[in-house]
Protein backbone atom coordinates (compact mmCIF):
# COMPACT_ATOMS: atom_id res chain seq x y z
CA UNK A 1 0.00 0.00 0.00
CA UNK A 2 2.45 2.26 0.84
CA UNK A 3 4.51 1.57 -1.81
CA UNK A 4 1.50 2.24 -4.33
CA UNK A 5 0.78 5.61 -2.69
CA UNK A 6 4.32 6.69 -3.36
CA UNK A 7 3.94 5.68 -6.72
CA UNK A 8 1.06 7.78 -7.18
CA UNK A 9 2.76 10.87 -5.82
CA UNK A 10 5.58 10.15 -8.48
CA UNK A 11 3.16 10.01 -11.33
CA UNK A 12 1.16 13.22 -10.11
CA UNK A 13 4.60 15.06 -10.40
CA UNK A 14 5.38 13.72 -13.75
CA UNK A 15 2.17 14.54 -14.99
CA UNK A 16 2.08 17.87 -13.63
CA UNK A 17 5.05 19.96 -14.61
CA UNK A 18 4.18 23.40 -12.68
CA UNK A 19 4.19 20.92 -9.55
CA UNK A 20 7.48 19.44 -10.72
CA UNK A 21 8.55 23.64 -10.72
CA UNK A 22 6.90 24.42 -7.17
CA UNK A 23 8.81 21.28 -5.63
CA UNK A 24 11.96 22.04 -7.08
CA UNK A 25 11.59 25.92 -6.12
CA UNK A 26 11.23 25.14 -2.31
CA UNK A 27 13.91 22.78 -2.34
CA UNK A 28 16.39 25.36 -4.37
CA UNK A 29 14.95 28.34 -2.16
CA UNK A 30 14.70 27.00 1.29
CA UNK A 31 17.51 24.22 1.82
CA UNK A 32 19.94 24.70 4.07
CA UNK A 33 17.92 27.97 5.56
CA UNK A 34 14.51 25.45 6.91
CA UNK A 35 13.88 22.23 7.19
CA UNK A 36 11.73 21.51 4.47
CA UNK A 37 10.89 18.17 3.48
CA UNK A 38 10.29 16.74 -0.76
CA UNK A 39 7.00 17.79 -0.38
CA UNK A 40 6.88 21.58 -0.06
CA UNK A 41 5.54 23.59 -2.51
CA UNK A 42 6.72 27.09 -3.74
CA UNK A 43 5.70 29.63 -6.14
CA UNK A 44 7.44 32.41 -6.38
CA UNK A 45 9.89 33.92 -3.74
CA UNK A 46 10.23 33.96 -0.16
CA UNK A 47 13.03 35.63 2.45
CA UNK A 48 14.33 34.07 5.04
CA UNK A 49 16.37 35.28 7.94
CA UNK A 50 17.33 32.50 9.67
CA UNK A 51 19.16 32.78 13.34
CA UNK A 52 17.15 30.16 14.94
CA UNK A 53 14.93 27.64 13.73
CA UNK A 54 12.28 27.52 10.49
CA UNK A 55 10.69 24.05 10.11
CA UNK A 56 7.54 23.26 7.58
CA UNK A 57 5.88 20.28 7.73
CA UNK A 58 4.40 17.94 4.81
CA UNK A 59 2.42 18.83 1.59
CA UNK A 60 2.54 23.47 2.64
CA UNK A 61 2.17 25.22 -0.18
CA UNK A 62 4.05 28.78 -0.20
CA UNK A 63 2.95 31.27 -2.69
CA UNK A 64 5.13 33.94 -3.22
CA UNK A 65 4.24 34.80 -6.72
CA UNK A 66 2.94 38.62 -6.34
CA UNK A 67 5.00 39.31 -3.21
CA UNK A 68 7.76 37.38 -1.41
CA UNK A 69 6.56 35.79 2.04
CA UNK A 70 8.97 36.59 4.45
CA UNK A 71 10.48 34.60 7.44
CA UNK A 72 12.16 36.04 10.00
CA UNK A 73 13.51 33.80 12.82
CA UNK A 74 16.40 35.29 15.66
CA UNK A 75 18.57 33.80 17.55
CA UNK A 76 16.70 31.36 19.94
CA UNK A 77 13.30 31.94 18.21
CA UNK A 78 11.45 29.39 16.29
CA UNK A 79 8.76 28.93 13.65
CA UNK A 80 6.89 26.12 12.85
CA UNK A 81 4.76 25.67 9.97
CA UNK A 82 2.11 22.37 10.19
CA UNK A 83 0.99 20.12 7.53
CA UNK A 84 -0.47 21.22 4.44
CA UNK A 85 -1.04 24.92 5.51
CA UNK A 86 -1.09 26.95 2.74
CA UNK A 87 0.51 30.75 3.15
CA UNK A 88 -0.16 33.59 0.45
CA UNK A 89 1.93 36.23 -0.77
CA UNK A 90 3.03 39.04 0.87
CA UNK A 91 3.06 37.70 4.46
CA UNK A 92 5.53 37.85 7.30
CA UNK A 93 6.09 35.93 10.49
CA UNK A 94 8.42 36.69 12.57
CA UNK A 95 9.59 34.86 15.53
CA UNK A 96 11.87 35.66 18.81
CA UNK A 97 10.62 32.84 20.68
CA UNK A 98 7.74 30.87 18.78
CA UNK A 99 5.41 31.32 16.09
CA UNK A 100 3.64 27.87 15.91
CA UNK A 101 1.17 27.39 13.11
CA UNK A 102 -0.71 24.27 12.99
CA UNK A 103 -1.95 21.78 10.26
CA UNK A 104 -4.71 22.85 7.67
CA UNK A 105 -4.19 26.50 8.12
CA UNK A 106 -4.84 28.97 5.04
CA UNK A 107 -3.31 32.40 5.81
CA UNK A 108 -4.54 35.28 3.59
CA UNK A 109 -1.73 37.38 1.73
CA UNK A 110 -0.10 39.98 4.04
CA UNK A 111 -0.83 38.33 6.71
CA UNK A 112 1.63 39.62 9.40
CA UNK A 113 2.43 37.69 12.31
CA UNK A 114 4.97 38.64 15.15
CA UNK A 115 5.58 37.36 19.04
CA UNK A 116 7.90 40.61 19.80
CA UNK A 117 6.61 44.34 19.87
CA UNK A 118 10.13 45.19 18.89
CA UNK A 119 10.86 47.96 20.80
CA UNK A 120 9.18 49.41 24.20
CA UNK A 121 6.71 51.86 24.12
CA UNK A 122 8.99 54.34 25.84
CA UNK A 123 12.65 52.99 25.79
CA UNK A 124 12.27 52.34 22.10
CA UNK A 125 15.80 50.95 21.89
CA UNK A 126 14.48 48.19 24.39
CA UNK A 127 13.66 45.19 23.01
CA UNK A 128 10.39 43.64 25.60
CA UNK A 129 9.57 40.02 25.97
CA UNK A 130 8.47 37.79 23.75
CA UNK A 131 5.14 36.06 23.77
CA UNK A 132 4.71 32.74 21.75
CA UNK A 133 1.75 33.26 19.28
CA UNK A 134 0.22 29.37 18.66
CA UNK A 135 -2.39 29.07 15.62
CA UNK A 136 -4.20 26.03 16.00
CA UNK A 137 -4.88 23.48 13.48
CA UNK A 138 -7.54 24.38 10.82
CA UNK A 139 -7.42 28.12 11.33
CA UNK A 140 -8.15 30.60 8.29
CA UNK A 141 -6.75 33.69 8.43
CA UNK A 142 -8.01 36.75 6.21
CA UNK A 143 -6.02 39.13 4.16
CA UNK A 144 -4.23 41.58 5.58
CA UNK A 145 -4.32 40.51 9.50
CA UNK A 146 -2.25 41.21 11.95
CA UNK A 147 -1.67 38.64 14.91
CA UNK A 148 0.34 40.16 17.88
CA UNK A 149 2.24 38.85 20.77
CA UNK A 150 0.76 36.07 22.92
CA UNK A 151 -2.43 35.21 21.12
CA UNK A 152 -3.72 32.19 20.61
CA UNK A 153 -6.18 30.81 18.24
CA UNK A 154 -8.36 28.03 18.79
CA UNK A 155 -9.03 24.74 16.33
CA UNK A 156 -11.35 25.80 13.43
CA UNK A 157 -11.03 29.45 13.57
CA UNK A 158 -11.60 32.63 11.45
CA UNK A 159 -10.02 35.25 11.70
CA UNK A 160 -11.62 38.45 9.04
CA UNK A 161 -9.87 40.26 6.23
CA UNK A 162 -8.27 43.23 7.75
CA UNK A 163 -8.16 42.11 11.65
CA UNK A 164 -5.61 43.02 14.69
CA UNK A 165 -5.78 40.08 16.79
CA UNK A 166 -4.55 41.26 20.31
CA UNK A 167 -6.05 38.48 22.77
CA UNK A 168 -7.06 34.70 22.04
CA UNK A 169 -9.93 33.83 19.95
CA UNK A 170 -11.51 30.50 21.01
CA UNK A 171 -12.09 27.22 18.70
CA UNK A 172 -14.74 27.39 16.03
CA UNK A 173 -15.52 31.57 16.43
CA UNK A 174 -15.41 33.93 13.65
CA UNK A 175 -13.56 37.41 14.77
CA UNK A 176 -13.36 40.25 12.86
CA UNK A 177 -12.21 44.51 13.58
CA UNK A 178 -9.38 46.21 15.16
CA UNK A 179 -9.22 44.89 17.98
CA UNK A 180 -11.19 41.78 16.64
CA UNK A 181 -13.46 40.53 18.87
CA UNK A 182 -15.61 37.48 18.38
CA UNK A 183 -18.66 37.96 16.69
CA UNK A 184 -20.43 34.83 16.46
CA UNK A 185 -19.70 30.79 16.76
CA UNK A 186 -18.60 28.40 13.86
CA UNK A 187 -20.53 24.76 12.90
CA UNK A 188 -17.75 22.41 13.86
CA UNK A 189 -19.16 19.35 12.80
CA UNK A 190 -17.21 17.50 10.31
CA UNK A 191 -19.55 17.93 7.29
CA UNK A 192 -19.97 21.36 7.66
CA UNK A 193 -16.00 21.80 7.59
CA UNK A 194 -15.31 19.62 4.23
CA UNK A 195 -18.02 21.73 2.62
CA UNK A 196 -15.58 25.26 3.04
CA UNK A 197 -14.36 25.77 -0.52
CA UNK A 198 -10.13 25.50 -0.41
CA UNK A 199 -7.90 27.52 -2.55
CA UNK A 200 -5.11 25.41 -1.55
CA UNK A 201 -4.15 22.63 -4.71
Amino acid sequence: MATHLGLSKILKVIRDPRLAVALLNAQLQLRGRARVPLSVRLRGKVHIAASGEVAFGEGITLSGSVVPIEFVSHRGGRILVGDHTFINYGSSISAHDLVSIGRHCHLGHYTFIIDNNQHDLRQHHVVPPSAPVIIEDHVWIGSHSIILPGVRVGQNAAIGAGSVVVEDVPPCSLAVGNPARVVRRLDSSPAKLRSIPRNTP
